[in-house]
């Protein structure tokens, strides 16, 4: 897929130095959309006799053999399930969080709630995120804070570095350091809610729009988060380690790490993203195969049925699919 670039005022240009990404001349590029069917962003085929098709295009002609026919039985068509970024925070993002499907349902119609996930590319010494509230914080101290101007005291801040994985269900309070490359598997959901934006101005000149109260309305405090779910580690071997990292009620997802060996996967009657976090291989399907390397993600439609990783040289990929649908190896 072609991505779609999006400025940010905490944006910078590491995705080209990182994932050859070819960025827009000065931009800060803070968000990079690789696999994407939203109305604020929709990826293109980047080659093939598709070649410039957006996924909308191609999910509204060719839904069932994209999907498999039981996500197309369920309307999967009318909007792709998953969205995938790589983000670059060379500021720091807002203090945020996202609403669960049940609240996006009565507040935002056509939206999605938002549960996702970081796997941290590149990390500066030093680099940090938030990931949720001190324990034992309240609703109310939590909105006394914000009117005091103090809520930074209450944040659980953790150091971070390359190889880290951290999960983000729809209610936590999070944010990303300075110095922080992730890729992002989400629901396809463009809802924020930003609590607290370090008292910056955006590109304007003036303060960034906060959503307090839905925040506050949003923010699980103290309450059970949606599990990650995923299985570990299934394979752990010389040139292949296999990490079942998440299986929600969203998506599944799959860290592969493989070296000089092959690879194979029956896709179990749906599709798969790959993408490729570091290295290079071939992917090979009954229908051809393709070059593919950092930066690149691919989707494999589930008609193909399987699809193999070949000749891959210290690749490490993840691996995207709907619920239930992670390799079984």
């Amino acid at each position: 897929m072609q991505p779609v670039f999006k400025e940010r005022v905490w944006g910078g240009r590491r995705l080209a130095d990182l994932l050859g990404k070819s960025l827009p001349p000065d931009q800060r590029i803070g968000e990079s959309w690789e696999l994407a069917d939203h109305p604020h962003g929709r990826s293109l085929v980047a080659d093939g006799p598709m070649a410039g098709k957006t996924l909308r295009w191609i999910l509204e002609r060719h839904g069932a053999a994209v999907l498999g026919s039981d996500e197309f039985a369920r309307g999967g068509a009318a909007r792709f399930s998953l969205l995938v970024k790589f983000l670059d925070a060379s500021d720091r993002l807002s203090v945020q969080v996202h609403p669960d499907d049940s609240y996006a349902a009565v507040h935002h119609a056509g939206e999605s709630g938002k549960t996702e996930c970081w796997t941290v590319l590149h990390a500066e010494p030093g680099a940090w995120l938030i990931q949720g509230v001190k324990p034992g914080v309240t609703r109310p101290q939590f909105a006394a804070a914000l009117k005091a101007g103090q809520v930074e005291e209450l944040l659980a801040v953790r150091p971070v570095k390359a190889g880290d994985f951290i999960w983000v269900p729809a209610g936590l309070v999070h944010g990303i350091g300075p110095g922080v490359v992730v890729a992002e598997v989400q629901e396809n959901s463009d809802l924020t809610y930003r609590v607290y934006d370090w008292n910056r101005a955006g590109p304007d000149g003036k303060p960034r729009e906060l959503q307090v109260r839905e925040a506050l309305e949003t923010i699980r405090f103290g309450g059970d988060m949606t599990p990650q779910g995923g299985r570990g580690k299934t394979a752990d071997e010389t040139g292949l380690v296999i990490e079942h990292l998440v299986g929600c009620h969203a998506f599944s997802l799959t860290r592969i790490q493989i070296d000089r060996r092959p690879w194979a996967a029956d896709m179990d009657g749906g599709w798969v993203a790959v993408v490729v976090l570091s290295g290079a291989a071939r992917l090979t399907t009954r229908e051809g195969a393709m070059a593919i390397r950092a930066g690149d993600t691919v989707l494999v439609p589930a008609d193909l049925q399987e699809y193999a990783l070949e000749m891959p040289q210290k690749l490490t990929v993840l691996v995207a699919a709907p619920p239930g649908k992670a390799p079984t190896q």
